[in-house]
């Protein structure tokens, strides 16, 4: 019985230290949203991509409790990304990071680079959950519809691979991809899993048990099947990625970027070392593709300043590092280098907001 009361002492400890210390916590994918239109969700399904946000969409989000608000305005493709201007078109492929959840739209990546470099204009179709097969068929339509010497495509270490072995299979010579509208073929949940979501939304403890001891072997398990098929998966999709763009005249600027669990230390039992080396290794082979790595700028920062409190996007911080490494790379290797020209640029943290729905117009 004092095996079992000691136990239970060192448990509820436990889950009330990493309640009391938010830094602590793991973040659980989850966020708070204060909706102002007629919808009260956000994605829809859409036949090609898989599913976008719901067009015409205005809401505030955040990912916790420690994370700030921000404002989020969808256009009427579905996609984030509200960019004005003359210049010429540089699109932006990505996930979550890249549509820069957890900050507001004029402090991602993209949006500082459009603020630096006028003459050209880039275009942000980041979505969350989105892989290399969603922005395969997505690019399929857009590099055709839009003009541009440059096609930018996030890279995340920590998912893109799993999202990828989910959505595409091996051929003897090519992948297929097999990217459904979300929602069209709906998985039950078993007992197992029932009771995994349960503990994973009410329990701190679980969170941080099961992504820092258990995560590393049972998680992320279409591509830790096979690593070395999931590898060479990614690796087509982004070798037809780079067929694609020269076929539309255009580079491809591959931008990496690690994950939390690589900057804390952990294993999520992803390799990104053997990915960094995979898509690096296919940029020096392929003609006209690129890499950008900012992990040395994002290392050499505070963890705790260049991604969220408990949600583990990057943060304000982290977007201007990465935009800054895309920064360098445009100025000194990018065949159009001749027609931007460089300034001098420093982060300022834009001041903290609250969800009201009557402000949002004017934020950005």
């Amino acid at each position: 019985m004092t095996v079992v009361i000691s136990i239970a002492v060192a448990v509820v400890g436990s889950e009330l230290v990493l309640r009391a210390f938010p830094s602590l916590q793991i973040p659980v994918g989850e966020g708070d949203y204060v909706f102002c239109g007629i919808a009260r969700t956000r994605h829809q399904p859409h036949p090609h991509y898989g599913f976008t946000e719901i067009p015409g969409n205005r809401y505030f989000e955040r990912f916790s409790s420690f994370d700030p608000w921000n404002p989020v305005k969808i256009n009427a493709d579905g996609f984030r990304d509200n960019a004005i201007g003359n210049g010429e078109p540089v699109i932006v492929l990505g996930d979550s990071i890249v549509r820069g959840s957890l900050v507001r739209e004029s402090e991602t990546f993209s949006a500082l680079l459009n603020a630096w470099h006028p003459q050209l204009l880039f275009k942000n179709y980041g979505t969350g959950g989105y892989g290399q097969p969603n922005e395969i068929r997505l690019y399929e339509d857009k590099g055709r519809a839009i003009s541009h010497k440059l096609l930018i495509v996030g890279f995340s270490l920590s998912t893109d691979i799993e999202d990828n072995a989910e959505r595409a299979v091996l051929t003897p010579s090519s992948v297929d991809i097999n990217v459904e509208p979300a929602g069209s073929n709906p998985k039950q949940a078993g007992l197992l899993l029932e009771a995994h979501l349960f503990l994973w939304k009410n329990s701190k403890l679980y969170n941080w048990v099961y992504s820092t001891l258990l995560r590393p072997y049972v998680g992320n398990i279409d591509s830790r099947r096979d690593i070395e098929d999931a590898l060479e998966l990614t690796k087509r999709l982004f070798d037809q990625l780079a067929t694609t763009a020269r076929s539309n005249g255009a580079d491809l600027l591959v931008v990496i970027l690690p994950g939390w669990a690589e900057m804390a230390g952990r294993d999520d039992g992803l390799q990104p070392d053997r990915q960094r080396k995979m898509i690096e290794t296919l940029a020096a082979t392929t003609p006209g593709m690129f890499v950008v790595d900012p992990t040395v700028r994002l290392a050499a920062a505070d963890p705790t300043k260049t991604f969220g409190v408990v949600d583990k996007h990057l943060s304000p911080l982290g977007h201007f590092l990465v935009a800054e490494a895309i920064d360098e790379w445009l100025l000194s290797e990018w065949r159009g280098k001749n027609t931007i020209r460089g300034s001098q640029h420093s982060f300022a943290p834009g001041p903290p907001i609250e969800p009201d729905c009557g402000q949002l117009s004017a934020a950005r």
